[in-house]
Parts: C-alpha cells; structure tokens; sequence
C-alpha cells in the first residue's frame, strides 16, 4: 500500500487506470489504484487533473491539499460516503450540550496525555540518562490525568491538554540530538524538527478525515477544537488520539535518519519527506495490526472513529485508543 507525496512543479495525472505524476523534466512515475491509499498535494506548483480528482475521489482514495507552509488547506473526498442524517443529528445533538461534550472529549484528552506518558516510559528504558527531569514531569503527568478525569468543562480540559504536552516537551526535547537547534514544540515555527510534526499531522488529518466521514460524522463539528467555517474541528479532535504516535516516529527518526528542510524554507526535503512518512506508516499499521491483526493504515483510525460513533449514539461511555509503545 502507498501515499503517494506530491511537491514543487509537478503533474498529477490519470494514465490508464493508474495515476502518474511528472515532473518538469518530463519524468514520470506511476502509482496502481488499488495500492493508493492517501494522496498529499503540497505546494501551489501541482497541477491536479480532472480526471485523477475524480479516479482518486471515486475509489475513496482521499486528497489532503497543503501549503508550502504545512498548513491543511482541505481535504476531498467521496461525498456518498457520509452515511444517514441521523447519524449527523445525534452528532449535532450531543456537541451542543455542554455535559456532553466535556464527557467525550475528556475521554480524548486523556487518551492523548496517556499516549505521551507512555511514550516517556518507553523511551526512558533506554535514554534515562536524557531524561533527568522524568521522574518529575512523570508524577506531573499522572496529576494532569487525574484532573482529566474530574474536569468537567471545554475549557478547562484544553488548559489540561495544554499542561500536559507542555510537560511532555520538557522531557522530550532532550531526546531530541542537540545539533537540530530544537528547544520546544511550537507549531509553523519553521525548524526542520517542528516542521517534520507539522507534516506528519497533515498527513494525519487526511488519514483521519477518511475515517471520519467513512463513519457518517460531520468532521466541521467538533468536541475540543473550536468549530468555525471550514475548520475541520472533529478531524482535529480525533487526530489527538493518534498524535504521540506521530510526534514519537519524529522523535526516533531524528536520531536514526537526518531530518533537513531546504535553506531558509520550512519546507522538508524530499528524502525528509519519503523518510518520515514512511516511519508514519510503519507505526501505524503496527499498531493496527497488534490490536486487529491487519496491516494497514486505515483500519485503525475507521474502527476507532466508529467506535466513537456508536458510543454518542447510544451515550454510552467511550474508552478510547492509547498509544503504548511498551505492549
């Protein structure tokens, strides 16, 4: 299976029943349909055609559209593939009242927290000697979900979502080799470590969104995010629950492989690129195939993201997924 990257002066293309992509040189390389899974367009220099919009749309192969500065522009996909009104209106009806939100997105929240905690422990077996903080911040971290757990208010669970990545970074930019210059996790900020997370969750987003709308959910309402006009606030919701898998494939691919951007850009090198999304997609069809025995990168975010369905449907408590790099 494949996600197919797609930068700089390029054309995307159907050739027969394939889709291809050239270059400005005229080089082309071809990717078969059924092996698609996820297409990126990064960049204001693609050229998209007609024709493989809707070859990919049509096979529910969905098309994540970035900026150059690693920004979502949007993300298309099969409109057939939204499900029954109802679905949508006990949707509408639960995020509206404000006990339940807070009661589902805390479930989110906590998810995120235990899944940086647990990365923390994995990497403290074998880099203790970065970690000089751990036992600290891992004591702090425990504290912030036990106040998850009683919170009770929007607010005050993004404040303790806030806290708790704050305290992860404390630790975790010490795994972080010296020579990136990385001193914290601040999005678009433009060094190559923040960048590669930056990317990564764009590509997370298209992965998410599929699954989202697979489902029936309307991913422009959401829990946590703010929803506004053409803001995918569910998507970015949801996307909590798989991030510490994201920011520990930057984390280890870091130190293994060296992460570049071109000079003076927070755009990533292509080597960067193939690199990371690769290690994405290790982590994540290992963690689908270790809970269902598939490997693949969808099956994961779709049954999670159903599970979550079926659980405001009948407002029932949700236990979501957690990243434990340790099991």
């Amino acid at each position: 299976m494949t996600i197919l990257i797609v930068e700089g002066a390029a054309k995307v293309y159907r050739r027969e029943g394939n889709i291809a992509v050239s270059d400005k040189e005229g080089n082309a390389e071809e990717a078969s349909i059924p092996d698609l899974e996820l297409v990126v367009v990064i960049g204001e220099r693609v050229f998209v055609t007609s024709s493989a919009l809707i070859t990919l749309i049509s096979n529910g192969i969905p098309v994540v559209f970035v900026s150059g500065r690693l920004d979502v522009y949007g993300v298309l996909y099969d409109v057939v593939e939204v499900g029954l009104t109802n679905i949508r209106e006990v949707q509408y009806s639960c995020f509206s009242n404000s006990y339940c939100r807070a009661r589902y997105a805390k479930s989110i929240v906590f998810s995120k927290i235990r899944g940086l905690y647990n990365t923390l422990r994995y990497e403290y077996k074998y880099y203790k000697d970065l970690m000089k903080d751990y036992d600290d911040v891992r004591i702090k971290l425990l504290e912030v979900m036990e106040s998850v757990e009683k919170a009770s208010d929007i607010d005050e669970l993004r404040a303790l979502e806030a806290l708790g990545s704050k305290y992860f970074w404390n630790v975790a930019v010490n795994l972080i080799p010296g020579d990136y210059g990385f001193t914290g996790r601040e999005p678009r900020k433009g060094d190559v470590i923040n960048s590669a997370i930056d990317f990564l969750y764009a590509i997370l987003y298209g992965i998410v969104t599929k699954a989202i709308v697979s489902n029936g959910l309307d991913p422009f309402c959401g829990l946590i995010h703010t929803s506004r006009s053409g803001r995918i606030s569910l998507t970015y919701d949801l996307s909590e629950l798989f991030k510490p898998i994201v920011v520990h494939s930057v984390i280890q691919e870091s130190r293994v492989a060296k992460l570049k951007t071109f000079r003076g850009s927070r755009l990533l090198k292509p080597k960067t690129i193939e690199t990371l999304t690769k290690h994405l997609y290790y982590r994540l069809s290992k963690e689908t195939e270790k809970i269902y025995k598939r490997k693949s990168i969808w099956q994961l975010p779709i049954r999670e993201t159903n599970k979550f369905k079926e659980t405001i449907m009948r407002r029932t408590e949700y236990k979501p997924y957690i990243y434990d790099p340790t099991s």
